[in-house]
């Protein structure tokens, strides 16, 4: 029990000092869930996005299913297998608006994020809105954006799940409980339609969990009343990518995104870095395949993309091969997005009706 115990806390401590933000393989499909700046794609349309992140397949805690708690039947068996594997799942809406009727060049970028990501029998679930001003620069030749993203971001430990080793375990929790904080965003980005041999070129900066909410959940145990701890702190991104068309039929997209957060140790708390880097070919505007690499640290996990799309639709898989110590006892992870953009359909005014009399024939 102590082992699953300490698994638990370790889970809910160290991810408080750690990364708190969940990661994507497909991060530049998914830009304003980090970057409000990035909201809003295309005028005169809708875009929405789907996303399911489920990572270190296989690697489950089987408290999930042992039965009635303490059963002695599973006491000691399976003793490394502690951690729930994370899932994470992410849904964006987006669009953009004319700002100003006489100068078409401002405009006004808006979209919701929801984010719902489950780690150990914690839980954290997040509504954000994000607000950005875009202004385009040398006739539409490029555009830089700055905004903010508003919201709630709601935290706890999730109790249904989790049977104790050991029945009445002092210092288990036997209630869930959770709580509700605000959550601030702020994103700034770039744009330029053509960059020497690069097309749609993009950068952006951005900085999440601005406030830094903490969190104090409290939860009865067998021995009395205890609480959850977990202190949210900013993250700091970069990101930069584009296309680079090879011939009339096939297009490289490079991108790369940076994350800086903090990292406790015994020397105190420093900033370690963590790069994604994601390179997808794109074939006759229809077929997607693409390879990507993740380092924290050590080298985290190497990555498999496939995508189509057909019309509106966009749909794409990443399979992550893991390359940390974690391969040991992880099946890798797999990612599912899905990609659709409604088009806005607005009637045009009527024309004028004008009665001739004979005054003004």
């Amino acid at each position: 029990m102590k082992k699953t115990l300490t698994a638990l806390l370790l889970i809910g401590t160290l991810y408080s000092y750690a990364q708190q933000d969940p990661y994507f393989t497909h991060f530049k499909d998914v830009m304003q869930v980090y970057n409000p700046a990035a909201a809003g794609k295309h005028s005169g349309e809708i875009c929405l996005s789907g996303l399911t992140h489920h990572q270190w397949r296989d690697f489950d805690d089987q408290t999930q299913v042992r039965g009635a708690e303490g059963d002695p039947l599973y006491i000691n068996t399976n003793p490394d297998i502690e951690d729930v594997a994370p899932v994470t799942y992410n849904l964006n809406v987006e669009t953009i608006w004319k700002l100003l009727k006489k100068d078409s060049s401002w405009k006004l970028g808006t979209g919701l994020t929801i984010v719902d990501d489950k780690v150990s029998y914690s839980k954290g679930t997040t509504v954000m809105a994000n607000i950005n001003v875009k202004k385009e620069l040398q006739g539409g030749f490029s555009e830089i954006s700055a905004g903010f993203g508003v919201g709630m971001t709601q935290w706890g430990f999730d109790k249904p799940d989790f049977k104790a080793r050991q029945q009445n375990d002092p210092k288990v929790p036997v209630s869930g409980g959770n709580q509700s904080k605000l959550d601030l965003n702020f994103g700034a980005m770039y744009k330029q339609k053509r960059l020497g041999p690069l097309k749609n070129f993009f950068s952006g900066i951005s900085v999440t969990n601005v406030n830094g909410a903490k969190y104090i959940v409290p939860v009865s145990t067998a021995g009395g009343q205890t609480s959850l701890q977990r202190h949210f702190v900013p993250h700091y991104y970069t990101i930069a990518g584009a296309d680079y068309p090879l011939n009339g039929n096939l297009v490289l997209e490079p991108a790369i995104l940076g994350k800086y957060m903090p990292v406790a140790s015994g020397s105190g708390t420093s900033y370690v870095p963590q790069f994604d880097l994601n390179v997808t070919a794109l074939y006759a505007s229809t077929f997607r395949g693409g390879i990507a690499y993740r380092q924290y640290g050590n080298a985290d996990a190497a990555s498999v993309l496939m995508g189509y799309i057909k019309g509106a639709l966009e749909v794409g898989y990443a399979y992550d091969i893991t390359l940390s110590n974690l391969q040991r006892v992880s099946n890798g992870t797999h990612e599912i997005i899905v990609k659709y953009c409604i088009p806005i359909v607005t009637k045009p005014p009527p024309p004028p009706i004008i009665r001739l009399t004979p005054r003004f024939l």
